[in-house]
């Protein structure tokens, strides 16, 4: 009987196979499409212009899938630095906390004074608001935007708006609903025309609830209601896309890295090709799959051209192994597209000098670092990033955090307490000239503080 070479693990690019006589590595130049791949693509740009169905509710998508939070979710769970940035980003915005302050301005400047209040202090205790801002918070740094739902107290019943608490819904569980009119639905929605938010398990069509738009002016018109508080992103008119968009591709790259070395040690791969593999290729077989399968979803579209995938690479490295193989071949189309240009495959051996090889990964994973660090918005020094075994000195870090406080919390502030300074007008219009803010304390250089009060002799 044949022995059949099989995969027995795999990493981004990277197929391993046990073909009988050794175990290799085959390594596609051109990596398998990814969830990101449509929506980084040009012709990816339009996702949000028409409506899809969830359940029975037409609603605005969020991604080329509909998916955005959890593929940014998954990507990020299985990064080395992401969530740590964003964790430390968090950090440095909560500060101590959420205070009430004033404004007012003092010799030309514009300054807060801090101040408590019995009944306000009151109404926060009756429910869990420092956890609400701790995942608002994280929901914006994640996706620049949070769901509310302003949960309002029984009085509203006779007439009087008071909001009892507010609840941080994740965002993978909440849709926009794509606005209607008499003669169907609205050709192009902007934010101020969504009027309902469906808020459920949406990739199972289950427990969806429709929730009215939040809108303070008409807070006595329900007894819970939604809103989608967001920094806006340029180009897009309902959702905001994160911060760090333009740096995936670096991040998966960065992902793949720890897991191709840890085949290396697995497997000790006695010999790798680079087979290099026309994209045009793999477009062709997607058309040809919606073609003759134009039932069948994009997650069964690529799981075939998944399988595809693993049986081209399977035969590849049955004709590469072994001593046994004279006289056989590997047959593929080369082909001319509409562009002009040759498609064609090629395969390459590989010296095995897998130290080169790990040393070419460590650069890609500095880069990607690099990339993402930007892309996460905070400085190197505040990001806890050691470069070629460099930490930042105190100075650097100080100016770095006094640069952040300067330039990178007034927006952030806003856009998470939007909701619990709303609730704030509500519920006490006659404190009008209170706002919530994030209190941080005043950091001074080592040299501007007294002996005894310096943070070394605290140790």
């Amino acid at each position: 009987m044949k022995n059949m070479s099989k995969i027995i693990d795999r990493a981004g690019a990277l197929r391993v196979f046990d073909c009988g006589v050794g175990t290799y590595g085959v390594a596609l130049a051109s990596r398998q499409q990814s969830p990101f791949s449509d929506f980084l693509h040009w012709d990816g740009c339009e996702w949000d212009s028409d409506p899809v169905s969830v359940g029975s509710v037409r609603t605005v998508p969020w991604g080329p899938r509909d998916n955005m939070p959890v593929e940014v979710r998954d990507l990020l769970e299985k990064n080395n630095i992401g969530p740590g940035i964003i964790a430390r980003k968090l950090g440095l915005i909560y500060g101590q906390g959420v205070e009430l302050y004033r404004r007012q301005i003092v010799d030309g400047e514009v300054q807060r004074e801090w101040t408590d209040d019995a009944q306000v202090d009151a109404w926060l205790q009756t429910w869990d608001y420092r956890r609400y801002v701790r995942e608002v918070l994280n929901e914006y740094l994640h996706l620049n935007g949070h769901f509310t739902r302003y949960v309002m107290a029984k009085s509203v019943r006779l007439g009087k708006a008071r909001v009892a608490r507010l609840d941080c819904l994740p965002s993978k569980d909440c849709r926009l609903v794509w606005p209607s009119t008499s003669e169907g639905y609205l050709a192009h929605p902007l934010a101020d025309d969504i009027s309902q938010v469906l808020v459920g398990d949406i990739s199972r069509n289950r427990a969806l609830e429709l929730y009215p738009v939040f809108d303070a002016r008409r807070a006595v018109e329900f007894e819970a209601a939604v809103k989608y508080h967001n920094l806006s992103s340029f180009g897009r008119s309902l959702y905001s896309i994160c911060s760090f968009h333009g740096s995936i591709p670096w991040m998966e790259n960065a992902n793949d890295i720890s897991e191709i070395v840890r085949i290396l040690n697995e497997n000790m791969i006695a010999a790798a090709y680079i087979v290099h593999e026309p994209s045009g290729y793999w477009e062709q077989k997607r058309i040809a799959l919606l073609t003759d399968h134009p039932e069948w979803t994009d997650t069964k579209i690529d799981a075939e051209l998944d399988r595809m995938r693993d049986e081209i690479t399977r035969r590849l490295a049955e004709v590469m192994a072994g001593k046994h193989n004279a006289g056989k071949f590997f047959t593929c189309v080369d082909f001319i597209d509409e562009r002009g240009n040759k498609q064609e495959w090629k395969v390459e051996p590989i010296d095995m000098n897998i130290d080169k090889y790990l040393n070419a990964q460590k650069q890609i994973s500095k880069i990607a670092d690099s990339a993402s660090t930007s892309g996460f918005g905070l400085a190197a020094p505040l990001s806890n990033i050691i470069i070629d075994g460099k930490s930042d000195s105190g100075s650097q870090m100080l100016y770095a955090v006094k640069l952040f406080f300067a330039a990178d919390t007034q927006i952030a502030e806003e856009v998470v307490l939007e909701a619990l300074n709303d609730a704030l007008r509500i519920n006490f219009p006659e404190k009008r000239d209170l706002r919530f803010g994030f209190y941080h304390k005043v950091i001074m250089k080592e040299e501007n503080v007294s002996t005894g009060e310096r943070f070394a002799a605290n140790i």
